[in-house]
């Protein structure tokens, strides 16, 4: 029986969220980015490490959050997860508590579920942004558009940035209300900045 030899992956999508939630996760070598889940994998600095590092040996067990957090594209999230399968990498994926091979065996039931859920979180993904479409084109139907609301023409930088501490909160898991509490701004502040994040991701 072969060492396992982990590693961990952990991407959010902007520089103003924290990664501090899903580095609880990590196990062995950790491969950190703040990258968008759009970028296919293999392009990602840090996806196309642990990528040759599979290849070349170095790890043989992945840890990972959640499928969205290899991507948000079918695609691309089951072309990556078959990438290291291949390479007979053990893969697990905490928050389901999914892991690749059971008693050596492969898992036919990971097989199934990550292909549901890999089409779940591009279907999560396009329903945002179909939502954000539509409501646009109604609001620029009553001449109230703003290209995010409450930004005005501040940069996402910038917004992120004056944002940074709802975003953080955001990501540890708070509720909107008790984020407004605790930052002392509006509970719509923190809708509208939770819905940009959404948007991002």
């Amino acid at each position: 029986m072969s060492t396992e030899k982990k590693a961990t992956y952990v991407r959010v999508s902007t520089e103003g969220q924290n990664t501090g939630r899903q580095e609880e996760i990590i196990q062995g070598k950790a491969y950190i980015e703040k990258i968008s889940g759009r970028i296919p994998f293999a392009e990602r600095k840090q996806g196309s490490k642990l990528l040759a590092d599979a290849k070349n040996k170095v790890i043989n067990y992945v840890v990972v959050e959640d499928v969205n957090r290899l991507g948000r594209n079918t695609f691309d999230i089951l072309e990556t997860i078959n990438t290291l399968l291949k390479q007979d990498c053990t893969i697990e994926i905490v928050r389901h508590n999914l892991i690749s091979k059971t008693d050596g065996k492969d898992n036919f039931f990971f097989t199934l579920m990550t292909g549901i859920m890999a089409s779940l979180a591009e279907m999560d993904y396009m329903s945002n942004r179909e939502a954000q479409r539509q409501g646009i084109a109604v609001a620029k139907a009553k001449g109230i558009y703003l290209q995010h609301a409450g930004k005005g023409k501040m940069s996402d930088e910038k917004y992120r940035e004056q944002h940074s501490d709802i975003i953080e909160l955001l990501n540890d898991g708070k509720s909107i209300r008790n984020i407004s509490k605790l930052v002392k701004k509006s509970v719509s502040t923190v809708q509208r900045v939770k819905k940009f994040v959404e948007l991002e991701i």
